[in-house]
C-alpha cells in the first residue's frame, strides 16, 4: 500500500486502528520525524553517561540526538554541566571530538572561549559596547543519578518530566546495586538502520524472542516456561517473590507505563526470576562477577527499570547492563549499550568481559539485524499495519503513548498496568 503524499497527519492519526502497528509513514517521513524531535523528545530526561566516563575537572563528552549535539563537561568544582554545542558567535560546534579533556571550551572558528561554566571569557576585536556577559553557551538541563547522567532538551518554559519522581520510585529496586559504585568494563555502539520507533517496538516485546533469540531464550526461563507450564511457572515466581520480600528486596512490580498515558516520561519497573539454576544472566547460569553494591547473597533474579522509551537499565546481581537507545534520523538510529561491574572489580580475577557481555551482546546483533529486516519491509510499496499479539502489550503501550505526544489522544488506548 503506496504512501500518498497528499495525506495529512491528523488523516494518518485518524485512520489508526486500535491494536494495530503504525502505517507506513510514521517510519519513514522525515517530517513526521522532525515533529516527534518537537513534540515527543522535548521534557524527558536522556541519559548520556555514566560519570566515570568523565571522572576529572575538565572531562567532557559529547551526546548528539537527531542533529543536537550537547555538551556534558566536568567542571573545576567537580560539577557536571551541560551546555549546547553551539558558540554564540556564528553558531559553529565548539567541541569537535566527541569525548576529551579542556581547560576552556574554545570554538575552533573564531576563537571564542567560554570557562567550564559556559562563561565567555575572551572574544577579541569585538566592539566597545560588546558585554561578554551577555553571550554565555546556551545550557542545558543536567541531573546525575546513581552514577547516570541525564539531560533534557526541553524549553525553559515548556513541560518537564518530574525526574525526582521518576527515580524515587525507582529507590528501592536500584539502591542496593550501589549503580553509582561500579565501573564500565565494555561499551558498544549497534547503528541501527531503521526508525527510531521500530527498534523501541521490538525491544518492548518478546513475542519474537522464541524463534529470534536461541541464545537469549536459554536463559531467560520466563519467554517459554510459561507457555509451555504456566501453573508451574506461577509458583515458581510466587515463591521466589515471597523469598525477596522476606527479606527485604524490592520483589512488587511498579508497572506504571499503562496508566502514565498523559506523562511526558513514562516509566516502569519489575523483577523475575531468571531460570531455575541459574544464578545469573550467563551463558551456563553461574556467576560472571562479583556481587554489586549492598547484595550480600544471590537471588536469583533480574531487574528491568524502564525510563521512557529510550533508556532501560538491566540489573543481575553481579553486573548491570544499561540500553541507550538515539534517534538521528528517520532511518536511522543507534543504540549504545554499557556493561558495569562493581568498581573494585578486576578483569581476569572477578571477571571475564565476555562472559560479562556474552547474552546481552549476542542477542542485540541479532536485534540488529531483525530491526533492519523490519524496516526494508516497512519500506515495501505492500506493507500495511499489522495487529499486534497479545504478548506485544508493552509495544501497544509505547504506540499509545507515542500517538497521545504527537496530539492524538485518545486514538489508541494503552493496556493497564503493563509496562
Amino acid at each position: 500500500m503506496a504512501h500518498d503524499a497528499d495525506v495529512t497527519f491528523e488523516e494518518l492519526v485518524a485512520r489508526q486502528k486500535p491494536g494495530m502497528s503504525l502505517e507506513q509513514p510514521f517510519y519513514t517521513d522525515p517530517a513526521i520525524f522532525e515533529r516527534e524531535m518537537a513534540d515527543v523528545l522535548p521534557g524527558q530526561w536522556l541519559y548520556v553517561e555514566h560519570t566515570t566516563t568523565i571522572p576529572k575537572k575538565g572531562d567532557y563528552v559529547l551526546y548528539d540526538i537527531a542533529g543536537e549535539s550537547i555538551i556534558v563537561v566536568r567542571g573545576r568544582d567537580g560539577e557536571i554541566r551541560a551546555f549546547y554545542n553551539v558558540c554564540r558567535h556564528r553558531g559553529s560546534r565548539v567541541c569537535l571530538a566527541p569525548q576529551g579533556n579542556v581547560r576552556t571550551l574554545t570554538c575552533p572558528y573564531h576563537a571564542w572561549v567560554y570557562d567550564l561554566e559556559g562563561k565567555l571569557i575572551h572574544a577579541a576585536l569585538m566592539a566597545d559596547d560588546f558585554d561578554p556577559g551577555d553571550w554565555p553557551l546556551h545550557d542545558c538541563r543536567v541531573r546525575v543519578w546513581e552514577g547516570m547522567i541525564f539531560i533534557n532538551l526541553g524549553d525553559d518554559d515548556g513541560p518537564v518530566a518530574d525526574f525526582d519522581e521518576i527515580t524515587a520510585a525507582f529507590e528501592r529496586y536500584a539502591k542496593p546495586y550501589r549503580l553509582a559504585d561500579t565501573r564500565i568494563i565494555h561499551q558498544e555502539t549497534y547503528p541501527t538502520d531503521a526508525n527510531w520507533k521500530l527498534a523501541v517496538e521490538n525491544f518492548r516485546e518478546c513475542y519474537h524472542c522464541s524463534p529470534a533469540h536461541p541464545e537469549y531464550t536459554t536463559v531467560n526461563a520466563y519467554v517459554n516456561d510459561g507457555d509451555r507450564d504456566p501453573e508451574t511457572r506461577a509458583k515458581l515466581v510466587e515463591d521466589w517473590v515471597t523469598e525477596w520480600e522476606s527479606k527485604g528486596v524490592a520483589a512488587c512490580d511498579l508497572r506504571n507505563w499503562g496508566d502514565l498515558l498523559d506523562a511526558i516520561q513514562p516509566y516502569g519497573a519489575f523483577r523475575q526470576p531468571i531460570r531455575e539454576g541459574s544464578w545469573t544472566l550467563s551463558q551456563d547460569g553461574q556467576p560472571v562477577a562479583p556481587l554489586m553494591g549492598d547484595l550480600k547473597e544471590w537471588d536469583k533474579g533480574e531487574t528491568l527499570l524502564i525510563v521512557g522509551p529510550l533508556f532501560y537499565i538491566y540489573l543481575a546481581n553481579d553486573h548491570a547492563a544499561l540500553f541507550r537507545f538515539t534517534p538521528v534520523r528517520e532511518d536511522h538510529c543507534e543504540v549504545v549499550v554499557t556493561w558495569l561491574v562493581r568498581d573494585d572489580a578486576e578483569e581476569g580475577r572477578d571477571y571475564d568481559t565476555d562472559k560479562v557481555i556474552w547474552m546481552w551482546d549476542v542477542t542485540t546483533i541479532e536485534d540488529t539485524k531483525i530491526i533492519n529486516d523490519n524496516q526494508l519491509g516497512v519500506n515495501s510499496r505492500r506493507y500495511m499495519p499489522g495487529r499486534y499479539s497479545e504478548r506485544e502489550y508493552g509495544t501497544r503501550n509505547f504506540i499509545a503513548w507515542y500517538l497521545n505526544r504527537m496530539g492524538a489522544q485518545g486514538v489508541v488506548s494503552p493496556v493497564v498496568g503493563q509496562p
